[in-house]
This record gives structure tokens, C-alpha cells and sequence, in this order.
């Protein structure tokens, strides 16, 4: 279920300083989690369409409730956008589905 490799959460940082109009947003680290990837459905698909989303991927970790579009999910070195996400049980197992989506700008990585 949790077999497709480890991604990295972080939480965009927004302050006084960089609530404008920015080159590069700041990040920093919130956790790790494993992750499986999920395919996509059709009606995910056209949806993504029509609202113009550039989903990337769907993956799938153990429940965090707490994730939402205010982070960055880095799988290997490729960031994405955490879109929307979903907590639900499959298979007797707490589940957040995340859609991760196209990056739209560029992201400073804490510590790296």
C-alpha cells in the first residue's frame, strides 16, 4: 500500500517579509512519510481538465489529517504542490490521498 518510496512534506513559509510577489518561497521541513501511488480515474481526469490542473500524480500515505494546498510534497528532488487532498479507511487502514500538481514557482528547500 506504502511500498512506492519516501516523500518529503514542507510547509510553505510566509511572513511579513515574503507575503509579496516572490522569486523563490521559502520551506521547511515538517516530516517524512512512505508513500504508494494511485491511478487515476477518469472522472479525475477530465475534472483536472476543465479546471485547468496540472496534476502530476495522485499518492497515498498513512492518515495525516494536517496536510493541505499549504505545503510542498518532494518525491526524489521534484517538488509539487500538494492540490487536494483526501482522508478516508481502505482496507482497515487510515489513508490521506494527495493530488500533486504541476509547481508553479520555485521553492528554497531548508537545509539544502
Amino acid at each position: 500500500m506504502f511500498n512506492d518510496g519516501l516523500l518529503s512534506i514542507y510547509q510553505k513559509v510566509v511572513t511579513d517579509e515574503n507575503s509579496g510577489v516572490m522569486d523563490v518561497t521559502p520551506l521547511e521541513p515538517v516530516g517524512i512519510a512512505f508513500f504508494g501511488e494511485i491511478s487515476f480515474r477518469a472522472d479525475e481526469y477530465y475534472v483536472a481538465k476543465q479546471t485547468e490542473t496540472a496534476v502530476e500524480k495522485r499518492v497515498q500515505i498513512h492518515q495525516d489529517k494536517s496536510i493541505c494546498n499549504k505545503h510542498v510534497v518532494v518525491i526524489g528532488s521534484t517538488p509539487y504542490d500538494v492540490g487536494r487532498t483526501f482522508s478516508t479507511v481502505k482496507k482497515g487502514v487510515a489513508v490521506t490521498e494527495i493530488t500533486l500538481e504541476r509547481v508553479t514557482r520555485k521553492y528554497d528547500i531548508a537545509g539544502t
